[in-house]
């Protein structure tokens, strides 16, 4: 009887550390490319991605955008880079890269997207779609400046807009299915690296 009693009390106090843990986790990272030589990228329909990462343009609806997404190293950081030509042509006009967002803490709410990015001093976006979304023009957006020299950018849920007037207008983060980078809405040429991305 003494002997359940231990284990009993043993087992409450390693579930109440794994419940610290998670509730009083700073954030969550979706990526910071520690591992990202098995995570190549790929030219694939997002819905059915293999890899952490997909990119995808315009042309699944008949736009004519084009671009790439490559995973690149310079002066030991590693990054995505994604790059190409943004075109509003046949109803088109973005290119993006996302991947799922996965062990999201069930007893934890993060307030936004924290960024690690540099680019050609272009605007750009950060969607992310929720499990109330099932249309793929259905998302929420926050916009930002990627300059030249590498920064760090937090985003706020709560400034993201979203994209009909039918979506709910708030986002929990433990709703969020998706998140990606995206170069979109007008003619211009994208260059935009990411070195990491998570929620805080």
């Amino acid at each position: 009887m003494v002997y359940r009693t231990k284990n009993f009390i043993f087992i409450l106090i390693l579930l109440s550390l794994v419940s610290t843990n998670i509730v009083m986790a700073d954030n969550l990272i979706i990526d910071n490319l520690k591992n990202s030589s098995s995570n190549q990228p790929k030219e694939e329909f997002c819905e059915n991605q293999s890899t952490k990462w997909c990119f995808v343009t315009d042309k699944v609806m008949g736009g004519v955008s084009n671009g790439s997404l490559k995973l690149k190293i310079t002066k030991n950081i590693n990054f995505y880079n994604m790059s190409g030509n943004v075109s509003t042509e046949n109803n088109g006009g973005f290119i993006q890269f996302r991947t799922n967002v996965i062990n999201h803490p069930k007893n934890k709410l993060y307030k936004g997207v924290r960024i690690k990015v540099r680019g050609n001093n272009q605007e750009y976006a950060v969607h992310v779609r929720t499990k109330y979304l099932f249309l793929p023009w259905q998302y929420y957006e926050s916009i930002f400046i990627a300059t030249n020299e590498w920064e760090s950018i937090e985003l706020p849920f709560e400034n993201f807009k979203k994209s009909n007037f039918y979506q709910p207008s708030s986002i929990a983060s433990s709703d969020i299915k998706t998140v990606g980078i995206v170069a979109i809405g007008r003619n211009f040429t994208a260059d935009i690296d990411l070195a990491q991305i998570e929620f805080y």
